[in-house]
């Protein structure tokens, strides 16, 4: 692809699309504050009689995600129309078609064990039962914690002293990495997914992202920490099963349609191409890529500054990508935005 044009911001492309998809983390908010510009340009699109659904892979009840945002200043009906979250499609999904859901494991699936810092209120008024590791059917990955705390992505060394990149940290092996501090949270999650492996566990993970960009550390820092994606791509290198809900599985994308009256062309806004661009293609659907906050900025601001735009574009799609993804796409985003408010 030549010569890519990089919007200023959504509202520049606004006027050809009825209905807009937007991601939260990365595109809407940097893991503490909304970014600049992002509730403006919400309501500017309600404004213009736009239907806005915010789609994130959050693990929490969409209720529950409705409430927090709410605090933060975004209102429903005045910023959006819908929050769907994939925590909430798991949720519905168990509810309503428990089948479909046994399905999926190719068995039985009606117990649960959850490990690290789960959503137990994804599995309130279903089926499931709670169970102990060897007696459960499953296990459900929350939010990975090690005894210390988050894992850095970013912050990846060999024995040999080499640093990691984020891209291939999965296909290493875990026991054998350390962060800047010496620490192996990396094997702490390795240990418990072997134990889950001897005992022929699936996993099921409700947020397929790699990495999320969060705070860290003292004062106002910002990393990108491991996420339940990489615990789901790391246990399917050792041989276990993972069953995954949420982008860029089409599933969520036909949810998401449901919960509003669409109308007109759908555009999805995101800053992580192996979730919500390739997500979004899978689909059919056009596609807007955020550069400048979020997933995608994290590798392209590690790249040579003498390259172009389309010579790092292409080194992300091409090379990064395919690293990262569960589902891949050989097509480009419809768009570049700088900034989802720009």
């Amino acid at each position: 692809m030549a010569n890519s044009k990089i919007e200023p911001g959504i509202l520049s492309i606004a006027d050809a699309y009825e209905t807009f998809f937007i991601d939260v983390y990365g595109v809407l908010f940097d893991g503490v504050n909304l970014y600049d510009r992002a509730l403006a340009t919400l309501e500017e699109l309600k404004k213009r009689d736009k239907k806005v659904v915010i789609l994130s892979n959050a693990t929490q009840i969409s209720s529950e995600a409705k409430i927090g945002y709410a605090k933060r200043g975004m209102i429903r009906g005045v910023h959006y129309d819908e929050f769907v979250t994939s925590g909430e499609f798991l949720h519905h999904t168990i509810k309503n078609n428990p089948e479909k859901f046994k399905e999926m494991f190719g068995g039985k699936a009606d117990s649960v064990k959850c490990i690290f810092l789960g959503n137990a209120n994804i599995f309130e008024e279903t089926h499931l039962q709670k169970k102990p590791l060897k007696e459960a059917d499953f296990v459900y990955v929350g939010v990975p914690r090690t005894s210390y705390g988050a894992v850095r992505i970013d912050d990846v060394w060999d024995c040999d002293g080499n640093r990691v990149n984020m891209e291939d940290v999965v296909d290493c092996d875990w026991t054998k990495l350390y962060d800047s501090e010496g620490r192996q949270g990396l094997a702490e999650f390795a240990g418990q997914l072997n134990i889950c492996l001897s005992l022929e566990k699936p996993l099921l993970i409700a947020n397929p992202d790699i990495f999320s960009h969060w705070p860290y550390g003292a004062g106002d820092s910002r990393s990108s920490i491991i996420t339940q994606g990489a615990i789901g791509a790391y246990y399917e290198k050792l041989g276990g099963k993972v069953v995954y809900f949420g982008k860029p599985y089409p599933e969520i994308f036909e949810y998401a349609r449901q919960s509003i009256d669409v109308r007109g062309q759908i555009l999805m806004v995101g800053d992580t191409y192996w979730t919500d661009i390739s997500g979004a293609r899978a689909c059919g659907l056009d596609s807007a890529l955020v550069t400048e906050t979020g997933a995608a900025c994290e590798f392209l601001k590690r790249m040579d500054n003498s390259l172009s735009d389309d010579e790092k574009f292409h080194i992300l799609f091409e090379k990064i990508a395919p690293k990262m993804a569960k589902m891949t796409s050989s097509a480009y985003p419809t768009h570049f935005l700088k900034y989802f408010g720009g």
